[in-house]
Parts: structure tokens; sequence; C-alpha cells
């Protein structure tokens, strides 16, 4: 491309010719276009390096401090509360980690605390238990006496025998007195395993436990207290044979014996009492309000006094008893609902005043998750 210039000439007043001039614009073309790269090449540069600057920048001064909250947040979350957060001096964002930091010790010395009170709670629902379990033992004592009573009056007369056979000359019938005197040595040395079993203080341990055989066991060891009473005491197991539920065997029989205890309390004339033990599915729906798939009822139907309608609500309150003095302490169904509770289960009550009272242990099949 060209740029013509054209000049008149004059000459004597008249114009005589025309000067043309012609440049070419290439090089300025050029030129413009270098300055245009150039201005844009030099904007992009500095751009990039702003940006890179900016990144560097804002990724040290405040990409990692936020990470840095972050991760804390992050353990804060799942309950790690002992590593401090330390941001430098100065920084924005150092108060908001300091105000973390405090509040991580705050949490930390209210989860102590909590612990230490769970701690002191369970040690004292624990002795509460073992006080109920050793009153219970004591209410059995008279009976426990009178029936060793037995046994060691055979003892004692067959050992006189065997004296005065000895003296007489005459031994044949000393093994049969012998063998009589070992068996009612062993007599008396399972009574008193049974009471030494239910009043030692045992570990928490659950365990497959068939709670016919536990509620046997019960029946067995509370057999002289329900002579004494004229109470016949007799279980009955599960129509279709389940009777194995995940449980503390110790705290069950604990449990099973309160209620069994007081069920022949509740007869002075005496009578039969029904232990059962009930199976029930309950309902299909998976989660339906909690309730687990599956229960053992172990159920204690008495024919004796019954409950006032204005006792029942309080019959579990610790130290709530309606016994005369003397024959109870009020813990045996507080510990037991508690106890219960402890299981996944709960404890249901219908009592009827001159009719008598049915008390259900109702328990889960599978130990709760």
């Amino acid at each position: 491309m060209w740029l013509h210039t054209f000049v008149p000439v004059a000459y004597e007043g008249a114009v005589r010719g025309v000067v043309e001039l012609a440049e070419s614009l290439a090089d300025e073309r050029a030129f413009v276009r270098s300055s245009v790269a150039n201005a844009i090449g030099t904007t992009i540069s500095v751009a990039a390096v702003t940006a890179t600057l900016s990144a560097l920048l804002g990724g040290f001064l405040v990409g990692r401090p936020m990470s840095l909250l972050v991760q804390k947040a992050r353990r804060v979350g799942l309950g790690d509360l002992s590593v401090p957060l330390h941001l430098r001096p100065g920084d924005e964002l150092r108060v908001l980690a300091d105000e973390m930091n405090l509040m991580c010790e705050r949490l930390s010395g209210a989860r102590e605390a909590l612990a230490s009170e769970s701690a002191r709670r369970l040690a004292a629902l624990e002795q509460l238990r073992h006080a109920d379990r050793l009153s219970t033992v004591g209410q059995l004592a008279a009976g426990v006496a009178h029936e060793l009573g037995t046994p060691l009056n055979v003892v004692s007369g067959r050992a006189r025998m065997i004296r005065g056979m000895a003296s007489q000359g005459s031994l044949e019938p000393i093994p049969e007195a012998a063998q009589i005197i070992e068996d009612q040595v062993k007599r008396m040395t399972r009574i008193i395993r049974q009471l030494l079993d239910f009043a030692r203080r045992r570990g928490r341990q659950r365990v497959p436990t068939d709670l016919v055989a536990l509620a046997n066991r019960v029946v067995s060891m509370l057999a002289p207290m329900a002579r004494r009473a004229h109470v016949d005491a007799v279980v009955h197991g599960a129509e279709d044979g389940v009777s194995t539920a995940s449980v503390d065997p110790a705290q069950i029989e604990q449990v099973v014996t309160n209620v069994v205890v007081n069920a022949v309390q509740a007869m002075p004339d005496g009578g039969p009492l029904a232990i059962r033990v009930v199976h029930d599915d309950g309902p299909r729906e998976a989660g339906t309000l909690g309730v687990p798939a599956a229960t053992l009822r172990i159920e204690v139907e008495d024919h004796g006094r019954g409950i006032a309608a204005s006792d029942l609500p309080h019959i579990f309150e610790p130290f709530f008893t309606t016994k005369d003095i003397g024959e109870g302490t009020g813990l045996g169904l507080s510990v037991s609902y508690g106890i219960v509770q402890d299981h996944g289960g709960r404890i249901e009550v219908a009592s009827e005043v001159g009719r008598g009272t049915r008390v259900s242990i109702v328990l889960p099949v599978e130990e709760a998750a």
C-alpha cells in the first residue's frame, strides 16, 4: 500500500503542473502491528505474573491457614480435640484459630468431666445392684438355714450311728451310712454354692443364655423360701422351644430373683406361682419404632395381694416399697429396671388388688448393637 500526495505547481498565476509524492506504508503498518503485539504480550505477561503472585501469596496467606482450619474442624467432628492449631501471629485467621483451640479445650474438659461422672454413676449403679443382691441373700438366709438343717441332722445322726456300730464291732452298715453322709454334704455344698454364686460380684458379660434354665436355677435357689411360704413355683418353657437370648446371665438372674421374691412375699397364704418364658416375633417391618424384631418375655404371675393403682407409677423408684419394715429395701425393682434397660428391654407390670400381679421382663433375642 502506498500513500500518494499531489502538490500543484503554479507559474505566472496559473497551475502548470502537479508534483506527485508516493510513499510506501508497509513499514508503518509493520510498526503498528509490532507495537500492538508487544502491548498485548506485555499485558498478558503482567497479568500472568500478577495471577501467579496472587495465587502464591493467597495460598500462603489464606489458603494454607484455611486448609489447616478445615482439617482442625474435621478432627473436631471426629472427636479429636488433642492437637491445637497454631497460625502465624498477626494473621487475620489467628483469632478464629485461637477461638477454635479454646473451644476444643472446653469440650475436652467437658468430655473428661462427663466421663468421670459416667464412671462414678456406673460405679454407684454397680454398688446399688450388689447391695440389692446382698439384701436378697439376707432375705434367703432364714430359708437356707432351714434347708441346711435337715441334711445336717441326717449327717449328725449317721455319724452317731457309725460311731455306735464301730464300738459294737458291726461294720456292715457303715458304707451305706457313709454314702448317705456324702450325699447330704453334696446337697449342702450345692445350696451354699448357689448362694455364693448369686452374691458374688461379676463383670458384665453377655452370652447366649437359656432363659428357661435360668428361671429353673432361680426357682431351685428360692425353693426353701417358697416351701416355707407354701408357694408352688413352676417354670413353663416357650411353646415353640425358643428360649435363648444374648444377656448377662448373672444380671438377669438377679432381676428374675427380685421379681420371684416379691411374688412369694406377696402370697402370705401360699398358692401357685407361674413363671413362663414366652417367645414373641414382634413387628415384621424393619425398624418399627426401634422395637426388636424378636423378644423373649419372662412372665412371673402370682395370686397374691396385688398392687394398688396409686402405687403402680412408683414401683420402679429407688427405696419405694409397700412391704413392712425389714422385709425389703425398695431397691429390687429399681435395680431390675436399670438392668433390663441396659439390655435394651423393658419391664411391664399388670396388677389388681386381691387378684395378683403379673410382671413381664421383655428382652431382645439378640443383643442390640
